[in-house]
């Protein structure tokens, strides 16, 4: 398998999901990853669990594969030392801290880029590094609900739920892997790096897609519909006798193919073309 970053270092100043989603990929991809953890605990998601795979939680084995760790308290004159030099002779830098925090250690941009001048450092935060919210610490699921998309989870009439994976830090950790991924082809023009900002609240609101024009159209708020689909019909999972049916229509040849096998022709019209349905019902096939 072609390991394209081979040859390349990430100083991975990261914790908690976005952040070692986004330097995991590029460990996938062949970089040497050395993450910096604190002194006695670690990452905290290596105490999320159960369980625990030889002390080790799944949570923290999900996101970290691939990666050397050492252990460094940033505040002290020593660690950042070490962090100055480990900087000489990398090519990537991802950190996760509340805006502002590396600064007071001289371990931003500004101060690292007079160290190498072709790294490629790139912040994640929950709102990213300028404006109003910047100071707030972001979790994923209040992205998730500020983003507008989880007013559209769960079934009409009940409450709102979180999806069973966290995918404001998915999707930051994605964007923060593309964007470092540009960048460093940009360097092989300018020799020199670049500064990226992610912020999970942006990235998330990006992933509002189509719902996002759907309300610049007609002005109403999405509606929640549990499994269906808002525009294609039918598009979601069905309670049958003994076990749940998932059906995706995306087109009217696949209606009128799905009319035939189940036996609904009165489904279809006299002249054997589809009818649009705007609500379709199993029952207990």
């Amino acid at each position: 398998m072609a390991l394209p970053l081979k040859g390349l270092r990430v100083i991975d100043l990261t914790k908690d999901f976005a952040g070692p989603f986004c330097t995991m990929i590029l460990s996938d991809l062949g970089a040497e990853v050395i993450k910096v953890e604190r002194p006695g605990s670690g990452d905290e998601t290596r105490a999320w669990g159960p369980p625990f795979v030889k002390g080790l939680s799944y949570y923290f084995l999900s996101l970290n594969r691939g990666k050397k760790s050492i252990t460094l308290d940033l505040k002290t004159p020593g660690a950042q030392k070490i962090i100055r030099e480990l900087v000489q002779d990398s090519d990537i830098l991802v950190e996760s801290f509340r805006p502002g925090t590396l600064a007071q250690y001289n371990l931003d941009y500004p101060s690292l880029r007079r160290v190498n001048k072709a790294l490629v450092f790139c912040s994640i935060s929950g709102f990213g590094q300028t404006g109003p919210y910047r100071d707030r610490p972001g979790y994923d699921i209040v992205a998730f609900a500020m983003s507008g998309i989880m007013s559209t989870t769960g079934e009409e009439g009940r409450s709102s739920i979180r999806v069973s994976i966290p995918i404001a830090d998915i999707a930051a950790g994605h964007f923060a892997s593309t964007a470092i991924l540009a960048c460093l082809s940009r360097r092989l023009v300018t020799g020199r790096g670049e500064y990226i900002d992610i912020s999970l609240y942006d990235s998330i609101v990006s992933w509002l897609s189509y719902l996002a024009t759907y309300y610049f159209a007609t002005g109403k708020e999405p509606k929640r519909m549990g499994s269906a689909h808002p525009s294609i019909v039918p598009y979601q999972a069905f309670n049958c006798k003994d076990q749940e049916l998932i059906i995706a229509v995306g087109n009217d040849s696949q209606w009128q193919a799905l009319c035939s096998t189940l036996g609904l022709e009165e489904c279809r019209s006299r002249n054997g073309s589809a009818q649009t349905p705007t609500e379709f019902e199993i029952g207990q096939i």
